[in-house]
């Protein structure tokens, strides 16, 4: 008999927390724990294969108080196992909730109990059913302090850019890792990204983008994402755009590509939708640019020209890996515009 089946109905062995443990910058998230527990199953009768137990579990944030505050977790308790012969042990799971309001400590502390599967409430705080725990530590949360933008607001002014710098911290505590950032409208499909290309000494984080007149005014934030494990949050700060003079309508290409990644010789399509306000810009001939991946210059390509709707469609042959994008030459009427770029490989 193996030690597993040696061991009395309903013990539990292997008590486990696992994960990156962090307090979350903002709302809840779970903590998750796993343990075995040892001839769980009805083996005769009636009730063969059902679960002999129900097992409950608890959690402080500070084990190490006189009498310590404890919240309950969840279990998920065993279903009805349907084999001739139910094993001798079976793997469970469970999660605690932990909040932004919590605080972090190496003094965290979950216990589990177990009861008859009939039992319809856990045992008493006091009671010695609480036998099985484990201490773990709980790190600070990932935090974004001192974003900054400015100016703020930005004023925009008719044939010039301005320049909008950026700058924040990161307070790390564990792997945590800027995937993104962007300036970016709260209102219209408009924004910045400067990528995860800032200047940085691992802490502090600047760079800055070129907004332009035909920029969307009105409600815009910095958005600063990061990733620690399988984790993501994103930070926000916000400012405000605006723009005088003349009353042009902006313009704005979007550009898309299919495949991004082709053969040498194969064929690329290039399309999207060309826009004067809201509207599709109809009718409107583009200037095509590609540049050389790890070149500084854009060169010419030919021309692409929109239909009644504003969308358009170009198909070419790349011979190297590198960007796309077009130029929507601007009228008396209408702002000119960049589409985004969009990089294509040849392999």
């Amino acid at each position: 008999m193996s030690a597993v089946a040696l061991r009395a109905a309903g013990d539990i062995s292997d008590l486990k927390v696992g994960g990156d443990l962090f307090i979350p910058p903002t709302g809840s998230d779970k903590i998750t724990f796993s343990f075995t527990i040892a001839n769980p199953y009805e083996e005769t009768g009636d009730k063969k294969g059902e679960a002999k137990y129900k097992v409950w579990a608890r959690f402080t944030t500070d084990s190490s108080a006189t009498s310590p505050a404890w919240k309950s977790g969840d279990v998920t308790q065993l279903s009805k196992n349907s084999e001739t012969n139910p094993p001798d042990k079976a793997a469970m799971t469970g999660s605690i909730s932990i909040s932004s309001s919590d605080k972090p400590g190496d003094k965290w502390k979950l216990q589990l109990a177990r009861t008859l599967a009939s039992a319809t409430s856990a045992p008493a705080e006091s009671a010695t059913d609480w036998s099985d725990a484990v201490t773990f530590e709980v790190k600070a949360a990932t935090r974004v302090n001192g974003a900054s933008v400015s100016p703020n607001p930005v004023k925009l002014k008719s044939g010039s850019e301005v320049d909008v710098f950026v700058a924040f911290e990161l307070e790390k505590s564990g792997d945590e890792k800027v995937t993104d950032v962007r300036l970016e409208s709260k209102s219209y499909d408009d924004y910045y990204s400067l990528g995860t290309g800032m200047e940085s000494d691992g802490k502090s984080y600047h760079d800055s983008a070129a907004f332009d007149y035909s920029t969307s005014t009105g409600a815009w934030q910095l958005k600063i994402t990061v990733t620690r494990g399988s984790k993501t949050y994103s930070f926000v700060k916000g400012f405000e755009v605006s723009k005088t003079g003349s009353s042009k309508a902006k313009s704005k290409v979007k550009l898309s590509v299919s495949p991004s990644k082709v053969k040498k010789g194969k064929t690329v399509k290039l399309y999207g939708k060309a826009y004067r306000g809201s509207a599709g810009w109809g009718k409107k001939i583009m200037k095509l640019y590609f540049k050389k991946k790890g070149s500084s210059k854009w060169s010419f390509v030919g021309y692409v020209g929109s239909t009644s709707t504003g969308k358009f469609s170009k198909t070419v042959k790349p011979k190297y890996t590198g960007y796309w994008r077009l130029a929507a030459t601007g009228t008396s009427k209408t702002y000119g515009s960049y589409s985004n770029y969009k990089l294509v490989t040849v392999k």
